[in-house]
């Protein structure tokens, strides 16, 4: 069985500006959550994706935060905001 305090991936950033602004919005919410530039040699340039993660306990309630952020920023359409369109949510 999983511990609900290991930590899962919940979104790849193209950028870690854009990881950090997911991050800050989990944060905002009320949910622990990190990011790492673990595949860059250069932390901060856009050479690998970051990466947030949360504990998997809050994991479900991260991707609906995040789900909801998309569709505010592109309420029209059920396809993901243009924002979040280079990203994946993690599983």
């Amino acid at each position: 069985m999983s511990d609900p305090h290991d930590l899962v991936c919940v979104y790849n950033a193209t950028s870690s500006t854009k990881a950090e602004l997911v991050r800050n919005l989990l944060e905002a919410e009320g949910i622990r959550a990190a990011t790492a530039d673990t595949n860059s040699p250069f932390p901060g340039l856009s050479i690998m994706p970051s990466e947030v993660y949360v504990e998997r306990s809050s994991e479900q309630e991260a991707l609906a935060v995040i789900a909801a952020a998309e569709h505010l920023h592109n309420p029209d359409s059920d396809e993901i905001g243009e924002e979040f369109a280079e990203e994946e949510t993690g599983t």
